[in-house]
């Protein structure tokens, strides 16, 4: 299906859906902000279509009108070379002005954390795509978000409203009881 990429094994995670790709594509479009793919195969014919991108990297589809998906996410062809170069100890052809330009940092070891955390967000949304829980916090939020917030300055006045009983006839006898006698 998908293949061995420059980068090595453990920069590539594998998916199975019940969804077509075009539902998982529309779904990180829409609830994860992720730019949509044209279906082109970056890294050669039998190896993935693009999917979605987020960033540097790519989610990739086995095959683009199935009614299930087979799906991997890689980073893009830039970073796979980039990181093929480290792991196989051609890291120091890379300058510091060469890494910075490239990627936005200056050093590997930035590179290699940036990536990863990123990396691993990209696989989470699209974990999150597949069992229907990028939806779900997506309709929490819009229903949050329509709900009246409750009011907080009658909130805080009223707070302890019920800590005693009153009646408005306590009144009548909070003063003392005189009667008094008309003299004539």
């Amino acid at each position: 299906m998908f293949g061995l990429y420059p980068a090595g094994p453990q920069w590539v995670r594998h998916f199975n859906a019940k969804r077509t790709p075009h539902e998982i594509r529309k779904v990180l479009m829409d609830h994860a902000g992720l730019g949509a793919g044209i279906f082109h195969t970056p890294f050669g014919e039998h190896r993935g279509a693009v999917l979605a991108q987020s960033g540097r990297f790519l989610i990739l589809v086995s095959a683009v009108e199935a009614t299930t998906a087979e799906l991997a996410v890689v980073p893009d062809v830039q970073m796979q070379n980039l990181l093929w170069s480290f792991n196989t100890g051609y890291a120091n052809q890379w300058g510091s002005r060469e890494l910075l330009a490239l990627t936005g940092v200056d050093n590997w070891d930035g590179l290699i954390r940036r990536t990863s955390a990123g990396y691993a967000a990209v696989c989470q949304v699209l974990s999150d795509a597949i069992d229907g829980s990028l939806e779900k916090r997506a309709a929490e939020k819009a229903n949050a978000a329509t709900a009246p917030a409750p009011d907080q300055v009658i909130g805080r006045m009223f707070s302890n409203d019920d800590d005693a009983a009153w009646l408005p006839s306590d009144y009548l006898y909070d003063a003392p009881q005189e009667v008094s006698r008309c003299v004539l």
